[in-house]
């Protein structure tokens, strides 16, 4: 038996899992917010009053999705409306820099591609998503629980 038996299996297998499916959504919305704090320091002049009502839209359903996620009798009120509450506001800043990363890379793609900015944008956002995948699964380890 090779070592290299069953290699093409296993790859599909992880290749199939939501885990990786998550990383790349992740990967990408957190590129695109990268793009849209490029957008803000760069001078760009993002016309973010007429989409804020679509941010907020957003932050509100995110707010309602994870209240009925996070929400149970075992957990405590203030600690529910508290997780919900940071959620939501991260989801909002979240959409609003994605969102303007996208707007600006369709605006003014030569700035992005000249420089290069974007793999090394891809690059750290992929870190941060390793971190925050593994963050999430040992936060109970840094709160002392």
């Amino acid at each position: 038996m090779a070592l290299t038996d069953g290699v093409g299996e296993r790859v599909r297998t992880v290749l199939g899992t939501r885990a990786v499916v998550g990383v790349a959504v992740l990967t990408v919305l957190l590129t695109c917010a990268f793009l849209g704090v490029l957008a803000f320091v760069s001078g760009a002049d993002p016309d973010v009053g007429s989409r804020l009502p679509y941010y907020v839209l957003a932050m509100a359903v995110v707010f309602v999705a994870a209240v009925f996620r996070l929400d149970d009798r075992e957990r405590g009120a203030r600690a529910v409306l508290s997780s919900v509450s940071a959620v939501a506001v991260a989801a909002f800043v979240l959409v609003l820099l994605a969102t303007e990363g996208v707007i600006y890379a369709v605006t003014d793609p030569d700035e992005i591609v000249a420089s290069q900015v974007l793999v090394y944008f891809v690059a750290a956002a992929l870190i941060c998503t390793g971190v925050g995948v593994w963050g999430l699964r040992h936060w109970r380890e840094f709160a002392g629980e």
